[in-house]
């Protein structure tokens, strides 16, 4: 059964430059406020490993500020993609129903429990997310910008792009 995500809404404060998400089951091995992004997620291959195969995904916005993520079911259609400002597309693997979204600096000083109004809950499974965002109307990242996450379920994890730390707001 489908988990409704439609109209659901996460805002979130970073103090980074890059928003992470996850199953917290894929967060399990990192010990409460250790400093996983210094030995775990810095280098490009580092973050390339947990990309590929969806447990811990981030992504750059090239800045701090608040981000508005709005959730929606599928792919966006091809007339609102090409009319957005940024787009990236990374895959994801939900264990245990609930995906966390966290500022990136989160893995900087690691706590297990994710603020409940961060959490998504959605069906176990693989699926494509396609991030998509235009330019604030005040022109500065980060100020209240909206994110609209689509999740389209796949039966398998999608092939992703292997190269670069992935952006989207650059």
């Amino acid at each position: 059964m489908l988990t409704p995500i439609n109209g659901k809404r996460i805002c979130l404060e970073t103090t980074g430059i890059g928003i992470v998400f996850h199953s917290p089951r894929f967060a399990e091995h990192i010990s409460e406020q250790e400093d996983y992004l210094e030995s775990n997620y810095t280098t490009e291959d580092q973050v390339q490993s947990h990309i590929q195969s969806g447990t811990i995904v981030g992504f750059g916005t090239g800045t701090s500020g608040t981000f508005i993520l709005r959730f929606h079911s599928s792919y966006p259609n091809e007339h609102f993609l090409h009319g957005c400002d940024f787009k990236l597309r990374l895959g994801l693997h939900c264990v245990g129903g609930k995906v966390c979204f966290r500022d990136l600096y989160d893995l900087m000083d690691w706590y297990r429990d994710c603020p409940e109004e961060q959490v998504l809950d959605l069906d176990d499974g693989f699926y494509h997310v396609t991030l998509c965002s235009n330019r604030p109307p005040s022109g500065i990242l980060g100020d209240q910008q909206v994110i609209d996450v689509y999740l389209q379920p796949l039966d398998e994890f999608p092939e992703l792009s292997k190269e670069g730390i992935p952006t989207l707001c650059m």
